[in-house]
């Protein structure tokens, strides 16, 4: 009986074990982006999130990217890029853009989220979103300047195109060296920056098999 209990234990922890050792699967939790770009070159990885304010999944992952991001290797570059899907989605990156080239993105970045999903203000209209900034202590003549500027039009443009390149279709998506996008079959928000973190040590990997170290 004491024989068989300890056969017992160790299947399971052998089972436990290869659960834990079994890597990601690429076409599951991440996928080839087509046309495939050349492998790159050195040890600098980027990692962009498509996000969108009023995405309530971007909402409850942004907590969580933003642990991850602060833990990054400096060799992992992170960046987030607003997604137009028409509508208030597309107001929103204008509104993103802008703020960021005002230095006041990361002061009313996570209030954006706040007000969107916990207080229920979904800031669909351009009078609701300048309502809202003015509230918050936003120089409105110099936000005006900036919604209207050549700057924030080009980021939007480059923000659509990349949608397009990597075939973003919803939100949040992690795309990590333009080569790879994360896919479906997550069990948590926390699984899909593991699986980053697996993507990019593959893509390092490439680059070290192709002799581009």
């Amino acid at each position: 009986m004491k024989d068989a209990l300890v056969m017992l234990v160790a299947g399971l922890l052998l089972a436990a074990g290869s659960a834990i050792g079994k890597p990601f699967e690429e076409g599951t939790q991440y996928v080839p982006i087509t046309p495939e770009p050349p492998i790159g070159s050195g040890d600098q990885v980027e990692v962009v999130e498509f996000f969108w304010y009023g995405c309530p999944h971007c909402n409850d992952f942004e907590p969580v990217v933003k642990k991850w991001a602060a833990g990054l290797q400096p060799n992992v570059s992170f960046t987030q890029i607003p997604v137009m899907f028409g509508g208030p989605a597309d107001l929103h990156a204008q509104v993103y853009y802008a703020l960021e080239g005002m230095g006041e993105l990361e002061r009313l970045h996570e209030k954006l989220f706040h007000t969107m999903h916990a207080e229920k203000h979904k800031l669909r209209t351009r009078e609701e979103v300048d309502a809202f900034l003015a509230e918050n202590g936003v120089d409105m003549d110099k936000f005006r300047e900036a919604m209207n500027s050549f700057s924030v039009a080009a980021k939007v443009n480059r923000a659509r195109a990349l949608m397009r390149r990597y075939g973003i279709r919803g939100v949040p998506a992690l795309v990590v060296d333009g080569r790879y996008r994360s896919g479906t079959g997550f069990r948590s928000y926390e699984e899909m920056t593991e699986v980053v973190d697996f993507v990019v040590d593959k893509v390092l990997a490439q680059r070290k098999a192709q002799g581009n170290p």
